[in-house]
């Protein structure tokens, strides 16, 4: 069996090979001067690593497989992989050497002969980075390099990560995190293609299971790796068993894994597409409490947590559209915000139990998003969810009555502020953009119209029917609060609460968030 290079940590940094170019003060907040801020005491990221730094600050937080930040430096890695960190981390930067550190990663990689784990992590980022800007094409292309070889090295058998580093120590965990990355990895590169070939998904889950990321950059002992099986008997455990959150977001991409699947059959039977409905629901009811939560007392987003959910969401959407009756409401810019599916499906319900479904969870996608806004600190996979999420509110907003307009509106200018910000970023999100923006204008501009010419009504109290002292009938209609009463008065309230659709208590087993 082939195994990973024993060198893993030099004391030595070797000359970097990035570029000086825009100075700290570009890449932080005109109002913070401090200098905690600037150089970190655990970090230390000297001037000339400000790539490296925005990488660990952003695209390391959704796709955690290289080690800690504060290793990273002292880990030496190749070259190569030192700059595909540098290009990935330059798309952060107001004005970054974007092409120029891509020319010399493409250089890079397609002259290099090592074949190791390294080589493998190098070509995922790189693929991951590509998918973000755009170019499908050449994403698959180094992603199918980045599978090649971890399959030569036997990345998927479960003693790899041990086989040459201790199995509790950073490196084998950072070697496990490859795999399942790449295993998430596979998935949604698949999302936009209309035939699938899964390279990562079709091997026994072998490798254990990545730990908790408190674990993982606590610069202690490593927790001992659980297995995919114990994960999966975790339903029938006495007592509740609560795994790493990186283990429910693998699940959550696996129900999302059947999900293309089925999409793409043309003749199935109904129990198919029930059994996944249950793995969605099931996914949810056995989660453990301290999972729920997206956002800990302290304002921490769990990153992967958060992933997990969203790509449940996801995968629900993807599951119930083209099976409801929303899908033909709108005209379809980009199919690849659309799930691949044939003419003709079989169901276990309704189409209008569909459309239900698939609007909630775009609720779900856009609920999640307004209490970690910040795209930037996502991954890039999240960009055709939001898209999708967009499209399926603008064609729920056609199927209701007027008076749920403002509802779906404020949602679809949730999604169309967050893809406006992340597409100064990653190229894909402009074209997401401009395809909800353009359906959007369509759809949502007459409504619009009338609604600004007739701003909220008034629910008329007694004490207006009986006012003497209101002499002009021009004047707008007064509000009378009562001692003790808050602003928010039922008589007002209609007016200034958006009316809910359905009751989705019906259709949703995950209570709501909880924003107070």
């Amino acid at each position: 069996m082939n195994t990973p290079d024993s060198s893993n940590i030099s004391l030595q940094r070797s000359s970097r090979p990035g570029l000086v170019g825009v100075p700290w003060p570009a890449i932080l907040s005109p109002n913070d001067t401090s200098s905690d801020r600037l150089e970190p005491p655990e970090r230390s990221w000297d001037e000339d690593d400000r790539c490296a730094r925005l990488y660990y600050e952003h695209f390391h937080v959704a796709h955690p497989i290289l080690v800690p930040s504060t290793l990273y430096k002292d880990r030496d890695y190749p070259p190569y992989l030192q700059l595909v960190v540098e290009f990935v981390g330059s798309h952060y930067l107001p004005s970054g050497p974007r092409q120029l550190l891509k020319d010399k990663v493409d250089a890079a990689l397609e002259s290099n002969l090592d074949r190791s784990p390294c080589l493998v992590q190098a070509w995922l980022i790189y693929s991951i980075a590509l998918y973000a800007r755009g170019e499908r094409q050449k994403a698959q292309e180094a992603f199918s390099q980045s599978a090649e070889i971890a399959f030569e090295l036997d990345m998927h058998r479960g003693d790899f990560a041990s086989s040459a580093h201790p199995e509790r120590s950073v490196e084998a965990e950072s070697m496990r995190r490859t795999w399942w990355e790449l295993y998430i990895t596979d998935i949604f590169m698949a999302v936009p293609l209309k035939t699938i070939t899964f390279r990562c998904t079709t091997v026994a889950p072998e490798v254990g299971l990545p730990c908790d990321e408190s674990a993982y950059t606590g610069c202690g002992e490593i927790p001992s790796p659980r297995k995919m099986l114990d994960f999966k008997r975790r339903v029938f455990a006495a007592q509740e068993m609560a795994f790493s959150s990186f283990s429910y977001r693998i699940e959550a991409a696996t129900i999302l894994c059947r999900v293309l699947v089925l999409n793409r059959l043309r003749d199935y039977h109904r129990d198919h597409l029930q059994a996944i409905e249950n793995a969605l629901v099931s996914w949810v009811n056995h989660l453990p409490s301290r999972k729920l939560d997206i956002v800990d007392s302290y304002g921490n987003v769990d990153e992967m947590i958060f992933q997990a959910h969203l790509i449940i969401a996801y995968a629900t959407m993807l599951l119930h559209l083209p099976r409801s009756d929303l899908r033909p409401l709108l005209t379809q810019h980009d199919d690849c915000f659309w799930p691949s599916a044939p003419c003709h499906l079989s169901s276990t319900f309704p189409r209008l139990v569909h459309s239900i479904k698939a609007t909630e969870a775009s609720r779900r996608v856009s609920d999640s998003i307004s209490i970690c806004p910040n795209i930037q600190k996502h991954t890039p996979f999240v960009i055709p969810a939001l898209a999708l999420c967009g499209m399926i509110q603008l064609a729920t907003s056609i199927n209701h009555s007027e008076e749920c307009f403002d509802h779906h509106c404020n949602r679809v200018t949730l999604i169309l502020g967050c893809l406006k910000s992340t597409k100064r970023t990653w190229g894909s999100a402009e074209c997401a953009y401009d395809c909800v923006r353009s359906t959007a204008a369509d759809i949502l501009s007459d409504s619009i119209e009338k609604w600004n010419a007739e701003p909220l009504k008034s629910i008329p109290t007694s004490q207006d029917s009986n006012n003497v002292e209101r002499t002009s009938h021009n004047a707008p209609p007064a509000v009378t609060v009562a001692e003790g009463q808050g602003l928010m008065i039922p008589e007002l309230a209609p007016g200034f609460i958006d009316p809910t659709c359905y009751n989705a208590s019906f259709f949703n087993c995950l209570a709501d968030f909880d924003l107070s």
